[in-house]
């Protein structure tokens, strides 16, 4: 019988061979499931969190008023939960195929305006006197139009009180529409002073009309 080495371990050790280890399938099958649970388990506490809002806006009113506002706000909760739990749903499936296809996150930072939810950091970087690009990326996963959305940034601050005015934060469109289903890119710049001193620059991404959703920013000024 010839033995086939692969470096230093024979042919019992290449990758493959996990396939036939019971022990390895049972704990990828555990991880899938528990994947699934958690993915479920989002998507119904949002559902609570809106349940609890309700009750909390009813508190103090009276009988036949908890009664007409309850009927309401469950009809537009209903309404608008429908919408919200298909458009959540998906982009909770999506991440977790995305999870167990072993993909990895976004490849840039993204603001998801449908699930309230932000990924990564804007990071941006440029010397005293130069320029700093990035890019960030709106998501609307939801079956409803979302209208146009405007970015803004906040000042930047360092830790000793330096600071970059937002005004010189720029995007790339300065306004982005956002039809149902869709993703749009915007470019972010920053003019860096030429007398700006050297460190870590750091601030948040803010969508107007979304108050749920930021981004950290963080701008890097190495020395010259």
């Amino acid at each position: 019988m010839v033995s086939r080495d692969f470096g230093d371990g024979a042919v019992g050790e290449a990758p493959w061979a996990s396939v036939f280890d019971p022990e390895a399938n049972l704990r990828a099958v555990g991880e899938v499931q528990a994947r699934g649970f958690r993915a479920a388990s989002e998507v119904v506490d949002r559902f609570v969190r809106l349940a609890s809002k309700t009750n909390a806006a009813n508190a103090g009113q009276s009988s036949s008023e908890v009664e007409q506002n309850g009927n309401k706000q469950t009809s537009e909760a209903l309404g608008l939960g429908v919408d919200g739990f298909v458009g959540s749903w998906e982009s909770l499936m999506g991440r977790l195929v995305q999870s167990l296809r072993g993909s990895p996150g976004p490849r840039f930072p993204t603001l998801d305006l449908t699930i309230t939810e932000s990924y990564g950091v804007l990071s941006l970087s440029a010397v005293p006197g130069g320029r700093a690009c990035s890019e960030v990326w709106l998501h609307n996963g939801g079956p409803k139009d979302l209208g146009e959305v405007k970015l803004r940034c906040s000042d930047l601050l360092r830790h000793d009180g330096g600071v970059v005015a937002a005004h010189s934060v720029r995007f790339e469109p300065d306004v982005v529409a956002m039809p149902a289903r869709s993703s749009r890119g915007v470019c972010v710049e920053v003019d860096v002073a030429e007398v700006l001193p050297a460190g870590v620059y750091r601030g948040t991404l803010l969508a107007h009309g979304h108050p749920d959703v930021w981004l950290p920013v963080l701008l890097d000024v190495p020395a010259p």
